[in-house]
């Protein structure tokens, strides 16, 4: 077994997310380890797209420019950070400014200059007299942009305001960032209907086509939005503002005005709009008054909806839906399921979704009766299961999986339909369906590696697998490896599924089909970095000479010939215990290849059941039974092991007992028992040298340190055996002359007397 070259990384600390996948360092995550609770869990949605899809938006241009400050929290001033002086310096250098300059400036350079000295003044007179020369709107919106940021408000709304008493010409350039900023005064200043009429107009500008380099025609949506939350008293700014309003129509209109300003800037690519709406949410569920009464808002149902059902939490930890004993979960079903039902449609299938996560089945039934759309589907299937009709399950999965991969459809986001395509392979894989099992995951190989393995290596015999590889598109060059830190888990899934039927032929004894699947020396030094290690062609087909030499020859050995035979299973030991993790290792347990060994588990699973105690529904008819089937054997942790020990014992019965090669190979086997852990064998096999070999001064250490065995020696063995028998007859002669006189005149005594007797006999 070649050394892991996965690090072992912190991530081993941290907690398994969810019961029905993996955890650990480099873990994809199964299905199979829980297959009842997997598919039974509730149907979780991407936040993000939900969120995204809120409301439609016209096509008008409206540009965004952000950069998400991912410390961001709502006493954050400014939620959106950008460079003015980057948008400017692009303006400048572009020529954009031509037109509306008293006196052009030729060179680009200079303006771009101009600009940078003029951000670099400390107040408005300073941006002035630096940037003289460049466009009057220009000028003063930098002007006030540094009175701004000095908080001299005042003087600051003057310059902007000044942008406006401009000519059309020359105010268009900065209409919509003076518009904009006077909204943020307004803010900071209390005057909130001002600021709400300032960010208005700053988008009208925008639409009219003027200049919005910065991007802050989308950001005045945000900006707007929060001006409802201060006002509905459901967020807090560190400005004077009026107390909060105590008209409960009012918050409500309030709370139902910020949610659809920002699904306006997350539908239009905002993430800051995205990461808003996340928090709008939640600070809605957290208040009991505030979420009855924005509850009877369609939009900001969707919205709750959508927080709740959210599988993609902030942080890559975070994955796992709510439970129906959330407390979130109960609130948020309380009070949305406690308003009118929404016409036949996506919301339908939404708070069907959320009527199952919440635990109200019955309402959930009532919600899918007629569903068609893939989500409605998915929900029915899950309650179909639950009350045990697994063949109106296993229907309306497939219906919803065929439903979600049309292509005028758009309902579900990318890692909603992986999951949904899993649970439609768990599925078929309970009614014994295996070869369409693997053909609906393998698809989603990448993330479901661990359930493609277990169905490969352990469900399907070879013969299906063969055929079912045999049936792929050829393998195509590994992608560049990603230097993305998310990317913990990183197959290739044909080369990868190639490459464990090799294995499985190998440990089958069909090692010449194995050869086709084994990648050649160039296709593996071409390979990801992280799978460089694997087994070649080339070693496969050594691998298979060693075998083919080992066997008996016809219809006899000679005693050389053995020791030719003895030489090709130590050579086959040698591989097996060197390269058996790559040329034999199972992919998941009990060798766990795809992890290079380093653990016990966590890549496929070591029984049918997986990690659950109770035996599962959802198990195939005979599932158990191929399980057992294709076990290796032996079905002990790295099982090539054991192997390595039995050529060696094979390779010592082959050798002359008294021979240094067979002491040696008896070492060997002893070593290789050891590394299986396997302590009483290693010992019997100690035993067995001791009473049989002949001494060797490295024997001492016998079993830890071994020397290569003496073939060369052990093959002429006999013949000098022979060659030395007649000056030992002579030697031992000369060392017994009297006894073998002795013996010589007995045996002429008796000679004479059987022949006189003979003699006798015949007269």
């Amino acid at each position: 077994m070649s050394l892991n070259k996965l690090a072992v990384s912190v991530l081993l600390a941290v907690a398994c997310i969810g019961v029905a996948f993996a955890c650990g360092p480099f873990f994809p995550w199964q299905l199979l380890d829980n297959r009842d609770e997997a598919v039974s869990e509730p149907v979780g949605l991407g936040f993000s797209f939900e969120a995204s899809r809120l409301v439609t938006v016209p096509n008008d241009g409206l540009r965004i420019v952000e950069r998400t400050d991912p410390t961001w929290t709502s006493g954050t001033d400014d939620k959106v950070r950008w460079e003015a002086s980057d948008a400017e310096r692009e303006e400048a250098l572009s020529g954009a400014w031509r037109t509306v300059m008293a006196e052009p400036i030729r060179d680009p350079q200079v303006l771009a200059s101009k600009v940078a000295a003029a951000r670099a003044a400390i107040d408005g007179e300073a941006v002035l007299s630096a940037g003289s020369g460049l466009p009057v709107a220009v000028l003063d919106y930098i002007a006030g942009a540094v009175e701004f940021r000095a908080d001299r408000l005042d003087t600051a709304r003057r310059y902007f305001e000044a942008i406006d008493r401009l000519p059309p010409a020359q105010r268009r350039v900065r209409a919509v960032a003076a518009a904009y900023m006077q909204g943020r005064i307004y803010q900071r200043q209390g005057e909130l209907a001002l600021a709400r009429a300032a960010f208005q107009a700053a988008r009208r500008h925008a639409q009219a086509g003027a200049p919005d380099p910065m991007g802050l025609a989308v950001a005045s949506l945000g900006e707007e939005a929060r001006i409802d939350l201060v006002e509905a008293g459901l967020s807090t700014v560190p400005w004077p503002v009026a107390a909060p309003e105590t008209d409960e129509a009012k918050i409500a209109r309030l709370i139902a005005g910020a949610v659809r300003l920002y699904a306006e800037q997350a539908a239009r690519g905002s993430k800051m709009g995205l990461l808003s709406l996340r928090e709008v949410a939640g600070l809605i569920v957290a208040r009991e008054r505030e979420l009855k009464l924005a509850a009877g808002d369609p939009l900001v149902r969707r919205l709750l909806v959508a927080y709740v059902v959210a599988r993609d939490g902030q942080s890559p930890w975070e994955e796992s839906v709510g439970d129906a004993q959330d407390p979130v979960v109960v609130s948020v079903a309380a009070a949305v399921l406690a308003q009118p039902t929404a016409a036949d449609g996506p919301d339908l299938d939404r708070l069907a979704a959320l009527a199952y996560q919440a635990g109200r089945y019955d309402l959930a039934e009532k919600l899918t009766a007629s569903a068609s759309r893939p989500l409605g589907l998915w929900v029915r299937a899950k309650l179909a299961l639950r009350r045990g009709d697994r063949a109106a399950a296993a229907r309306d999965w497939m219906a919803a999986l065929l439903g979600s991969e049309n292509a005028g459809t758009a309902e579900l986001d990318a890692a909603s339909k992986t999951r949904l395509r899993g649970e439609a392979a768990v599925v078929k894989l309970s009614q014994g369906e295996y070869r369409d099992s693997l053909r609906l995951l393998f698809p989603v190989a990448s993330t479901y590696w661990g359930d493609v393995a277990y169905i490969a290596e352990r469900v399907l015999t070879i013969d299906e697998l063969k055929a079912f590889v045999d049936g792929l598109p050829p393998p195509r060059e590994p992608p560049p490896a990603s230097s993305d830190s998310d990317e913990i888990f990183r197959v290739v899934p044909a080369q990868r599924l190639r490459e464990l039927l090799a294995r499985r032929l190998v440990r089958d004894g069909r090692i010449g089909e194995a050869l086709a699947y084994f990648p050649s020396s160039e296709q593996r030094a071409r390979s990801d970095p992280s799978d460089r290690d694997g087994a070649t062609s080339d070693e496969a087909r050594a691998y298979l000479a060693a075998v083919e030499a080992a066997q008996p020859g016809w219809p006899f050995d000679w005693p050389w010939q053995q020791v030719s035979r003895a030489e090709a299973l130590f050579r086959l030991a040698t591989v097996t215990r060197r390269r058996g993790m790559e040329l034999m290792g199972t992919e998941g347990p009990p060798d766990e290849a795809v992890l290079g060994g380093s653990f016990p588990d966590g890549v496929g699973q070591s029984r049918p059941e997986g990690f659950s105690s109770s035996p599962s529904m959802l198990l195939g008819p005979d599932e158990a039974k191929r399980f057992a089937a294709s076990a290796p054997r032996p079905d002990v942790r790295f099982h090539y092991r054991p192997l390595a020990a039995n050529y060696a014992l094979a390779a010592a019965d082959l050798l002359p007992q008294r021979s240094q090669a067979y002491a040696a190979t008896l070492c060997w086997a002893t070593r290789y028992a050891f590394d299986s852990s396997d302590e009483a064998r290693a010992a019997a096999i100690y035993r067995r040298y001791v009473s049989t070999g002949a001494y060797q001064p490295w024997a001492n250490r016998f079993g830890r340190v071994c020397p290569e065995p003496d073939f060369e020696a052990a093959r002429t063995f006999w013949w000098r055996r022979v060659a030395a028998w007649p000056a030992q007859v002579a030697g031992s002669v000369g060392r017994h002359l009297t006894l073998v006189i002795v013996v010589a005149i007995l045996a002429a005594v008796l000679l004479a007397v059987s022949v006189r007797a003979l003699r006798a006999r015949r007269g």
